[in-house]
């Protein structure tokens, strides 16, 4: 794995939400809010604790599988449904906003470094949500929860995303340093905040960096760094190869 100034790293993927945007408390009142409707009662530690990194049909399932209860396909679509719903409504109301440093640490990197985001939400939401914090224009790629069939915690979102990275830089539109060889795994930062997810991930072959907004450091330990935040001085202390790419 070569993490040298000039060559590393090709690109940075980011999962999006608790990683680019504070959405997780409107994800877990949207859920909270469709699950009630179905008499099934989920709490917030249950909601930290146990289901972010999953898309909402995986959060669905587990749920549902955790108190025993059937799930029909047509209730786990109305569930979806409904939940998508509620998260438009409170981004239209602008519940939200880009977690500290993101905006300084995105901007400081899209033109040096091809940047895509890698996100279990829907894309209307993600789309909405980065309109909003102003840095839509920062990634040429997003792959949503409609472009795997399988969801976070698995890879498979993180090697498309690769996959349309590469395909994008090789026609030269996101190619800032001329370089056309496909990526790997190796070759990109993956930036998450669920220690599942860290774990697939890395078994892929990715290097990641655990960013500690919905869990503690101490839960972070299988990523290859680990931050606080995503404000650069920080980011930049922990990952010095980024100082290269980082243009203030």
């Amino acid at each position: 794995m070569s993490h040298g100034p000039k060559d590393w790293p090709r690109a940075v993927l980011f999962d999006f939400d608790g990683v680019v945007v504070n959405s997780e408390p409107l994800h877990f009142y949207a859920t909270h809010e469709v699950l009630k409707a179905e008499r099934v009662e989920i709490t917030e530690d249950e909601y930290y604790r146990e289901l972010i990194g999953f898309d909402d049909r995986g959060m669905f399932r587990h749920v549902f599988e955790r108190r025993g209860l059937p799930l029909e396909p047509k209730t786990m679509l109305a569930l979806m449904a409904r939940k998508s719903r509620v998260m438009m409504q409170l981004i239209h109301e602008r519940r939200f906003g880009a977690l500290p440093g993101v905006e300084e640490l995105v901007r400081g990197l899209w033109r040096t470094t091809p940047l895509a985001i890698c996100s279990g939400a829907l894309r209307e939401e993600i789309e909405a949500m980065l309109e909003g914090v102003a840095l839509r224009d920062c990634f040429s790629v997003i792959v949503a929860a409609e472009d795997v069939t399988v969801g976070k915690p698995d890879p498979q979102g993180y090697l498309l995303t690769l996959r349309l990275l590469s395909e994008k830089i090789a026609r030269g539109a996101a190619n800032p340093n001329g370089a056309a060889a496909p990526l790997k795994p190796a070759d990109a930062l993956v930036v998450e905040d669920a220690p599942k997810v860290i774990q697939s991930v890395k078994a892929a072959g990715f290097p990641t960096l655990g960013v500690a907004t919905s869990y503690p450091l101490m839960k972070l330990a299988d990523a290859t760094w680990q931050a606080r935040s995503l404000r650069p001085d920080e980011v930049l202390e922990q990952i010095p190869q980024l100082k290269a790419r980082f243009i203030a």
